[in-house]
């Protein structure tokens, strides 16, 4: 999954450098679209023909789909390729160059804190879904849900509907990246939302009403949270260093897994020590920061382009001032007096 994930983000970008941001939003929608098909699929295959078969014509489906993307999924020629070197040399995985680039390592931490805050309100929100009585869990076994709790609502549902407005983020955000010309705007001003909607809303929630209105824009806040990260390397990356561009996002992506990872596991010791509502503020305080240093990245990254601007106007000045022959017109018209 990591190697189709990371590629195919990649990928896409250059084959659509013009509308790269656009490209990589309508790609990145798949995630959407997939968190609502697969999980509703699984559990009609398991209710209805059971674990094993359910599993192998799961497995059947989505074989088909890593068909089509293996065929589809060509590299764009137009992009000049760098060399690769030894497996076992460290520069074959890693660009030195890239972490001595300050905009790109504080865009990377940032990037990791999104994925660790939001996937903590993921993996939590059908159990929050069933502890403030929003919802019931579902019986797999027999796909009925006849556990009795407060509400006739399952609490998959709102994962699931985090997971199909996700596609509206996606695409929204794939649309004001272009317009702004900098996906990282975007990013920073939809993780400020979001920590805000996790500090007041996952709290605060009193009924199914308002969860359900969490969920959908939280899960629309996340698909444009989640979806920006390849774009924002492909901004940040200097002209010089875009063959390198594929290790670049590859070593943003493992650096942000082990957070996806240990960002869950904190938020599940809050929780357990503090309660459910930890969740929600773990996940704030994580954005607010992330937000921050998006902030920080956006602006060393335009310092970085203004200072290019001004060095190559103080190059122009002095060729423009040798390239301007000197005026005779002064000892000419001296000359006709004389």
């Amino acid at each position: 999954m990591t190697c189709f994930f990371t590629y195919s983000s990649h990928n896409v970008i250059q084959w659509f450098p013009r509308k790269r941001y656009i490209a990589a939003g309508i790609t990145s929608t798949g995630a959407g679209a997939g968190g609502i098909i697969y999980p509703l699929a699984f559990k009609f295959l398991i209710a209805n023909y059971g674990f094993p078969t359910g599993v192998r014509i799961l497995s059947s489906i989505v074989a088909g789909t890593t068909l089509i993307a293996f065929v589809l999924g060509a590299p764009c020629v137009d992009i000049p390729r760098r060399p690769v070197g030894p497996a076992f040399k460290v520069s074959t995985w890693i660009d030195r160059q890239a972490l001595s680039n300050r905009p790109y390592t504080l865009y990377v931490v940032a990037v990791a804190l999104v994925y660790g805050g939001f996937y903590s309100v993921a993996f939590h929100v059908t159990e929050w879904a069933e502890v403030k009585g929003f919802g019931t869990e579902e019986d797999i076994p027999g796909g009925t849900g006849e556990r009795p709790g407060n509400s006739g609502f399952r609490t998959f549902w709102f994962l699931t509907i985090m997971n199909g407005t996700s596609i509206i983020g996606r695409l929204a955000s794939a649309v004001f990246a272009t317009h702004l010309s900098n996906p990282i705007v975007v990013h920073a001003a939809t993780t400020f939302l979001a920590s805000l909607l996790a500090f007041f809303f996952w709290p605060f929630a009193s009924n199914n009403a308002g969860a359900i209105a969490f969920c959908a824009i939280f899960g629309a806040l996340g698909g444009s949270m989640l979806s920006l990260p390849a774009s924002g390397v492909a901004y940040l990356i200097p002209d010089e260093r875009q063959s390198h561009a594929g290790q670049w996002t590859g070593m943003m992506w493992s650096a942000v897994s082990l957070w996806a990872l240990v960002g869950p596991l904190i938020a599940a010791a809050l929780k357990r020590r503090f309660g459910m509502n930890l969740v929600g503020y773990w996940t704030g305080a994580t954005l607010l920061a992330t937000t921050v240093l998006l902030a920080w990245s956006i602006y060393l990254k335009r310092k970085e382009e203004n200072a290019v601007v001004v060095g190559e106007a103080i190059e122009e000045k002095p060729k423009t001032e040798e390239s301007t022959p000197p005026s005779t017109s002064g000892s000419a018209f001296v000359g006709t007096i004389v």
